[in-house]
């Protein structure tokens, strides 16, 4: 298929995004992956060592394709010197590599990690990680505006990119904070389709911040998630 960008949502906050040449993999956990064409590059994002975001099954890719890159967040130390060492690329924060057909740029986490911005096969593609406007309940106030003012300074290296598609933190543990990072995302970012994860499959929450926001922040569509395996066609 000429063209063709698809995104399927695999668990929590991993995603495999489909395009003309490659797919992209990112935070893997858990779940099911769909059939690959072993003929296109596979690219496997890592972008911390949290247990929600990495396992190690995804190096049995490597016996399902014929080309496969790593890309994992340089916080990842317990298996380097690994056999396929050729194939992984650990980044830092705010570093760029060329990888295989893949321009990849990373941001810092306000957690654990890095967040990447992905251009390859003529897409744009942003996934958080978990770099996030984290706001607890009773945490310290400092700690609290620290986290607004890191993730704001975060947002501002994308301002100005034209985003195909973005995988962005919606944490329904947060309360009422917990749609601000993505409030401040689509009104300061935006992207042509913009997928909420991290959810901890409180799907009813990420419908009703979409049914609530769609028509207040005009920069793209806000996808409704409802479960595991789920697959979405873009344009």
């Amino acid at each position: 298929m000429q063209n063709k960008f698809k995104a399927t949502f695999i668990y929590h906050s991993g995603f495999l995004v489909e395009t003309e040449k490659s797919y992209l993999l990112f935070d893997y956990w858990k779940g099911d992956l769909p059939e690959l064409d072993d003929k296109k590059e596979v690219y496997v994002f890592v972008s911390h060592n949290h247990h929600d975001h990495f396992s190690k099954d995804i190096f049995k890719l490597k016996n399902r394709c014929q080309k496969v890159y790593y890309i994992l967040s340089s916080d990842i130390s317990s298996i380097r010197g690994d056999r396929i060492a050729e194939q992984m690329h650990f980044m830092a924060p705010h570093e760029t590599a060329q990888i295989g057909q893949a321009k990849v740029t990373t941001l810092t986490s306000t957690d654990e990690g890095v967040a990447f911005l992905v251009d390859v096969d003529g897409r744009k593609i942003y996934h958080a990680g978990d770099l996030h406007w984290w706001h607890w309940p009773g945490e310290p106030e400092g700690d609290n505006q620290w986290q607004e003012k890191a993730y704001r300074q975060e947002m501002s290296y994308l301002s100005g990119e034209k985003l195909d598609c973005a995988f962005v933190v919606l944490d329904p543990r947060q309360e009422e904070a917990g749609g601000w990072g993505m409030d401040y995302f689509l009104k300061h970012v935006g992207a042509r389709y913009v997928f909420p994860m991290h959810c901890w499959e409180d799907y009813e929450y990420s419908k009703a911040y979409k049914v609530e926001n769609q028509r207040t922040y005009l920069v793209g569509k806000i996808m409704d998630i409802a479960r595991p395996g789920q697959e979405f066609d873009l344009e």
